[in-house]
C-alpha cells in the first residue's frame, strides 16, 4: 500500500458499535475509507451501506473475500469473535478484533497461536481505554508514585438494552467478560505485570442470564494488590482508577475526566477530558502498524492474557476460592 492509498476497511458486526466505527472511518480519517459493511439485519445493514456508499454482505465470509476490503474489524458478539477472526487471519487481510479477545480461554489459546502461525499482518485488539486521554496521563504520571502496592478500578454503567447481552449462547459470559477485561488489561498495562492470583465472586442483579455485577481481589507477580469491580445494573455510569504507591496517590475518573495526584500535604488537579472519541485514535493506530509493518499497541498476547484472568474469575466464583492463573 502506497503512501497515497485509502486503506479501506470492512466491519463485520455493523450494528450500534459497529457502526461508529464505520462513520469514524468515513468522517474523521483522511487516509482511510469505507468498503463494506455485513450485519445480520438485512434491511438495517442495507440502509446503512447506502448511506455510507459501500457494500453490504450478508455474509461475513463474502467481506472477507471482497477485494474492496484491505482490513477487516470484527464487532459480533463474543461467541463468534474466534470464528470470524481465524478466517480473517487465515485470508492474509489486517484484523482489529473488538474485545473480549474471544468467549472462551481455550479459543483465546487458539487463536493467539494461529496469529502467530500464520506470520501475516498481526491482528490487534481494541482494548480502547489505552487511548483515552485520561489513562494516557495517569500512564505519564506512573513514574511519580514510587513503588504501587494498591490498584483499585470500578466501572459502574446502566442495565443493558442489547438483546445479544441477554442471550448466554451468544454473550457467553456477562460483566468479567464483557466489562472486565477493559480493566483487566488497564492493570496489566499500567503496572506492566501480569495477575497470578484472583479471588472472584459475581451476581445476577437484574440480567436474568448473566452476571451483571462482579467483585475480584487480585495479586500481580510484583506483589502489587488490584481492587476490581463492574456494577451493570445501576441507572448511573462511572469509571474510576485509585492508585497509592509509597511516593504518593492518585485518583482519576476517566469517565468525565480529571486526575488528582496528592504527595505529602501537597495536591495536583489535572483537568483533562476524558470525553474525547477514542475510535478514531484507535483507527489511526491500527492503520498506521499495517502500514509500517509494526507491531499494534494491544496484540494477541494481550488477549490472550485478559480471557485468563476471565478464566479465572469464573473458576473462583465456581469454587468459592482464590485460584491461581
Amino acid at each position: 500500500m502506497d503512501g497515497d492509498s485509502i486503506f479501506r476497511v470492512g466491519v463485520i458486526g455493523a450494528g450500534t458499535h459497529g457502526a461508529r466505527y464505520l462513520w469514524h472511518a468515513a468522517t474523521d480519517m483522511p487516509a482511510m475509507g469505507v468498503g463494506a459493511l455485513c450485519r445480520r439485519d438485512e434491511t438495517a445493514g442495507r440502509q446503512l451501506a447506502a448511506e455510507l456508499g459501500c457494500d453490504y454482505h450478508h455474509r461475513a465470509a463474502e467481506l472477507i473475500a471482497n477485494p474492496a476490503v484491505d482490513g477487516v474489524i470484527v464487532c459480533t458478539p463474543p461467541s463468534s469473535h474466534f470464528e470470524m477472526a481465524a478466517a480473517v487471519i487465515k485470508a492474509g487481510k489486517p484484523l482489529l478484533l473488538e474485545k473480549p479477545f474471544t468467549g472462551t480461554l481455550d479459543q483465546a489459546m487458539k487463536l493467539a497461536a494461529l496469529d502467530q502461525e500464520m506470520g501475516g499482518p498481526p491482528l490487534m485488539v481494541a482494548q480502547t481505554l489505552r487511548w483515552n486521554p485520561v489513562i494516557r496521563k495517569v500512564q505519564e504520571l506512573w513514574p511519580r508514585l514510587g513503588k504501587v502496592h494498591l490498584v483499585r478500578l470500578a466501572q459502574r454503567l446502566e442495565p443493558t438494552t442489547l438483546a445479544w447481552q441477554r442471550d448466554l449462547e451468544e454473550t457467553v459470559g456477562g460483566s468479567v467478560l464483557l466489562t472486565g477485561v477493559h480493566i483487566f488489561d488497564l492493570a496489566r498495562y499500567l503496572t506492566g505485570s501480569e495477575f497470578v492470583e484472583v479471588d472472584s465472586r459475581q451476581s445476577n442483579i437484574l440480567n436474568p442470564a448473566v452476571e451483571d455485577f462482579f467483585l475480584a481481589r487480585a495479586v500481580l507477580a510484583n506483589g502489587c494488590w488490584v481492587n476490581l469491580e463492574v456494577s451493570k445494573y445501576t441507572r448511573s455510569r462511572a469509571a474510576w482508577l485509585e492508585v497509592v504507591g509509597q511516593d504518593g496517590q492518585m485518583f482519576a475518573d476517566y469517565l468525565t475526566g480529571g486526575i488528582f495526584f496528592r504527595t505529602g500535604q501537597s495536591e495536583e488537579k489535572f483537568d483533562i477530558s476524558a470525553r474525547v472519541p477514542t475510535l478514531p485514535l484507535v483507527l489511526g493506530d491500527w492503520q498506521a502498524s499495517v502500514e509500517n509493518n509494526t507491531a499494534p499497541l494491544v496484540t494477541s498476547k494481550d488477549g490472550l492474557a485478559t480471557l485468563k484472568v476471565v478464566e479465572a474469575c469464573y473458576r473462583s466464583a465456581r469454587e468459592g476460592q482464590s485460584v491461581g492463573l
